[in-house]
């Protein structure tokens, strides 16, 4: 049924046992090989397998999770895969050194104990899902033989690079790679970089000149069935000055995905040219739910302010330009407010960049330590990175960017609207931390869906980073919950 290729000194009946006895699998050849050469060896083992799925470990890596080798057995036998594995990047850079960046990483592995404190998670979990990866992970491969363009190329010594160039190899001659959730690695120690590493690594160089190799994460959006029992109105605010063709085509996307019929389109002109709010209003005449509304205030928190003050409604959702929804996003956010109306705060949405990467998952507060002590960073949760996101509804997340952010009006106004006191940023941390503060829950629905079509990152200025310290200070022991420890 399968065959178990592992790296050790000796054969060791003990080990077999053990992993046959967790396997799921009524049949299980073992092979042991020696660390003198991996590529020849795994290539030998190959041919003495039995079975068209072969795996491959390491010295010091074993399984930890029960049917390991029934999972294996029904993911290749559902999917078109020949190489898996449960750690890999979407991008093998020039340097060929697979893991000098964090966000093209999938997957995970365990270090040095079986423990979740020992675990390294890169993104989220997508139990079931194999994801598309260039190269993976050396500790733990399985192959589909029939499958394979490319068999392991013996010139590469030792332990090093011959594991990335197998997947390079198949991969760029048709073969998937890909990434599986449901088998859990343990890896022992790790990798030493010995002479040989680095004599590897410059063959590996010469031997792929077409590197960077990159492929985009997918995104995974649900077709998703939303009961509204009722249908409050919605006031969307969207703020712009010029760039008529961007605000077009987010317009263009909530028309096209929102089954929700109660809402109204509000935009906020504060500066965009003659010929451009004549292309906004040419788009607009035919639609009775948008307004045009011109004004001469600078600051866009104000803007806002000023929109809810100027259009009545039940809900108010804020909504970036550069926002384009992917599914019924507006629907998904309205059914999630209404799940529990008196406790709701804000309710978000996940957005993707234009190459497939994380824009954000909510907001985040990071305390790390420095020399000079804790500090706090401030972020777009995700930011960047291949799969960190979840697509379901998060609860009691601690907020939402004001580019995506839903809410009630009341409680918008009970809040004190956005500080406009922020010269540029950081005035929606503090709304959705004041929602918490008045003991509400903001909420982060992972199945609403929105691509971002611009190319910045939001940057925080010194006074507004400042200002929002005051206000975390003042009320820090209700808002330490939702600040993230990380390491240095």
């Amino acid at each position: 049924m399968i065959t178990l290729v592992y790296e050790a000194n000796e054969s060791s009946p003990l080990f077999e046992n053990k992993m046959r006895e967790i396997s799921g699998c009524p049949e299980v050849q073992c092979i042991c090989v020696d660390s003198n050469h991996l590529a020849k060896s795994y290539n030998k083992a190959i041919k003495k397998a039995h079975h068209d799925i072969v795996v491959f470990l390491q010295k010091g890596v074993s399984f930890c999770s029960e049917d390991w080798a029934r999972i294996l057995i029904t993911t290749f036998s559902t999917n078109s895969h020949g190489i898996i594995g449960t750690l890999g990047s979407l991008i093998v850079p020039k340097s060929g050194m697979l893991w000098e960046k964090e966000e093209p990483l999938c997957g995970s592995i365990w270090y040095e104990e079986y423990h979740d404190a020992n675990r390294n998670l890169f993104g989220e979990e997508f139990s079931g899902k194999v994801l598309d990866v260039v190269a993976l992970e050396g500790s733990f491969l399985a192959i589909h033989k029939d499958r394979l363009a490319r068999k392991f190329d013996e010139s590469f010594k030792g332990d090093s690079f011959f594991d990335s160039d197998f997947c390079i190899e198949n991969y760029v001659n048709g073969v998937s790679v890909g990434v599986v959730f449901d088998i859990d690695i343990l890896k022992e120690s790790f990798d030493e970089q010995d002479e040989t590493f680095i004599k590897n690594h410059k063959k590996f160089l010469e031997k792929h000149e077409e590197l960077p190799l990159r492929i985009c994460p997918k995104v995974f959006i649900d077709q998703v069935e939303v009961e509204i029992s009722s249908s409050p109105s919605v006031n969307v605010i969207i703020p712009n000055k010029g760039q008529s063709a961007e605000l077009i085509s987010c317009l263009t996307s909530i028309l096209e995905k929102t089954s929700y019929d109660n809402y109204l389109i509000t935009i906020m002109d504060y500066g965009s040219s003659d010929a451009e709010k004549s292309a906004i209003k040419a788009f607009i005449q035919d639609h009775e739910n948008m307004e045009f509304i011109q004004t001469k205030q600078p600051q866009v928190s104000q803007i806002y302010n000023d929109a809810v003050n100027t259009v009545d409604s039940d809900l108010v959702c804020f909504l970036s330009k550069h926002i384009v929804l992917a599914n019924d996003a507006i629907s998904l956010m309205v059914e999630t407010y209404l799940r529990n109306p008196e406790n709701c705060g804000t309710v978000g949405l996940r957005s993707h960049l234009k190459n497939n990467m994380v824009r954000q998952f909510g907001l985040q507060l990071l305390s790390f330590e420095t020399n000079e002590g804790m500090e706090l960073g401030l972020d777009l949760k995700g930011f960047g990175k291949s799969y960190a996101y979840r697509n379901e509804l998060i609860d009691g997340v601690m907020g939402n960017p004001s580019e995506n952010l839903l809410m009630d009006r009341k409680l918008f106004l009970e809040v004190g609207g956005f500080n406009t006191n922020y010269l540029h940023s950081l005035e929606d941390f503090e709304l959705n931390l004041k929602t918490i503060l008045c003991g509400k829950k903001n909420y982060l629905e992972g199945r609403a869906v929105a691509y971002y079509q611009g190319f910045d990152r939001p940057k925080y200025h010194p006074k507004d980073y400042l200002l929002l310290m005051d206000f975390i200070n003042a009320n820090i022991e209700l808002i330490t919950p939702y600040v993230n420890l990380m390491s240095a």
